[in-house]
């Protein structure tokens, strides 16, 4: 791993849970690993409530269908997978009208690196263009980006997408009305986080080097 020009920086490790059983996932928080990311709502709305105990701080990672919202909005310290405006509303609408909670939600834009259609996010321009309108939703801050790019076998032809994701954090950030909230650049994954670091990365998601390789009928690419 070569020395990052970014310099040291404070890391977050988070888990990636999806298809973890309760046991690794509490094993792995009572190691330290206290952020957790969950792609399905239904899994998270399992987990959560029995895993309070040891603080873990859920980030929802995946697709969001708009019926699940509600029910996981309470158990989320953070929504890292919004990818469009119209979401972004629904979030902050609910988090308004909470009994419980009437801070603003942290939600973090999906920016599609690669403009694939198998995966969420929006591309770079289009979120450089309607960044006003995320920052200008009540209910929610916007404090970050998170982002999927294309695989390579050869991780460091994925270089030249984590430089881009940082080049465009930077420049949100400074249009952004409080700089200082916008501080999680959440890329990298278990085959790939040493080139994100090297690159800008203030938050990686570790699914098999935390919890080792999951069945086979689980496997996909956001590990």
């Amino acid at each position: 791993m070569k020395r990052s020009p970014y310099g040291p920086r404070k890391m977050i490790i988070m888990g990636a849970s999806k298809g973890q059983g309760l046991n690794q996932i509490r094993e792995a928080a009572e190691a330290g690993i206290v952020d957790m990311g969950e792609n399905y709502a239904q899994e998270l709305m399992r987990k959560a409530p029995l895993t309070m105990d040891v603080g873990i701080r859920w980030h929802f990672i995946g697709r969001l269908q708009s019926n699940k919202l509600k029910h996981i909005l309470p158990f989320v310290y953070s929504i890292d997978s919004v990818d469009s405006v119209e979401l972004a509303q629904r979030i902050g609408r609910l988090q308004t009208q909470s009994e419980n909670s009437r801070t603003p939600k942290p939600i973090m834009l999906q920016v599609n690196l690669g403009h694939e259609r198998q995966k969420s996010g929006l591309p770079p321009d289009v979120i450089e263009n309607l960044f006003g309108d995320f920052l200008a939703e009540e209910g929610v801050e916007v404090v970050g980006l998170m982002s999927i790019p294309p695989a390579h076998k050869e991780t460091d032809k994925m270089r030249p997408y984590f430089k881009q994701l940082k080049e465009l954090f930077d420049r949100l950030k400074s249009k952004h009305s409080h700089p200082e909230r916008f501080h999680v650049l959440s890329m990298g994954m278990s085959g790939d986080f040493e080139v994100a670091i090297e690159e800008g990365s203030n938050c990686i998601r570790l699914g098999t080097s935390i919890f080792g390789p999951r069945p086979q009928r689980e496997k996909n690419e956001e590990d």
